[in-house]
């Protein structure tokens, strides 16, 4: 299990049964013959496995394409029909959760890990359904949540310089026994706060195109004027539905 600081928040999370209720609405929102981009995360697998229910009960026909190996397994397990990049160029719709969300539908991924096969695949989706507990609303992005960048790690010692020359405090990512963390892609993860508490990024925009201009930086988790819609699962048990 990865260890990944979340600074001060919200003490409540969604549940699962929550999670389950925006996953099945999600999956409800599929129509036959779509390629579907398949997410990463709690709220993002609960999709899935509403998805899978969809394909068994309704003969629905479409094709997945997951964004982690996880993805895959459960999405297997589900028995949805996957396909690859090299068959798929285009999706109709992908869904998926979030670290964070601010108010304009910018984003903060990658605390699973899975950023850049997130971002690889979603930048393919006409329209990206973004499936959340409350606590993940923001008014700020980095308010709980690190920048995650993946590196390559013959550039990580430079990238960590330009990053803390860019005001950012970063640490590299460990599993919760002290080994390094890798990505899917055998890649390290470096976590990147900005400002000092309260944290927050005030120009996520910038700073996006700021670290990707950075040679070794494989991709990083600002995912910006990406999102198109938003199902919040709220403490009260309703789920909210933003567009």
């Amino acid at each position: 299990m990865a260890n990944v600081p979340t600074g001060a928040g919200s003490s409540l999370v969604a549940t699962p049964e929550q999670l389950e209720k925006i996953g099945v609405l999600a999956a409800g929102m599929v129509e036959p013959g779509q390629r579907v981009g398949l997410g990463s995360g709690r709220a993002a697998l609960a999709f899935v496995r509403a998805l899978g229910a969809r394909v068994r009960r309704e003969g629905l026909k479409i094709v997945g394409l997951p964004t982690s190996l996880l993805t895959e397994q459960v999405a297997r397990e589900a028995g949805i029909p996957l396909g690859t990049l090299e068959e798929i160029d285009a999706l109709e719709i992908a869904v998926d959760g979030a670290d964070e969300v601010d108010p304009d539908f910018n984003l903060i991924k990658g605390g699973g890990g899975n950023l850049t096969r997130e971002k690889i695949i979603e930048v393919l989706a006409r329209r990206l359904i973004i499936v959340v507990g409350q606590e993940k609303m923001v008014e700020h992005l980095g308010t709980n949540f690190p920048v995650f960048v993946e590196v390559v790690e013959f550039g990580r010692p430079m990238i960590t310089r330009k990053l803390q020359a860019m005001g950012g405090h970063v640490e590299q990512r460990r599993n919760a026994d002290g080994s390094v963390f890798m990505t899917d892609n055998k890649n390290p993860y470096l976590m990147v706060r900005f400002g000092p508490p309260p944290h927050h990024i005030s120009d996520p925009v910038g700073l996006a195109q700021a670290i990707r201009t950075l040679p070794g930086v494989v991709e990083m988790g600002l995912f910006v004027d990406m999102a198109d819609e938003v199902l919040v699962a709220r403490f009260d048990g309703t789920v909210e539905y933003r567009r």
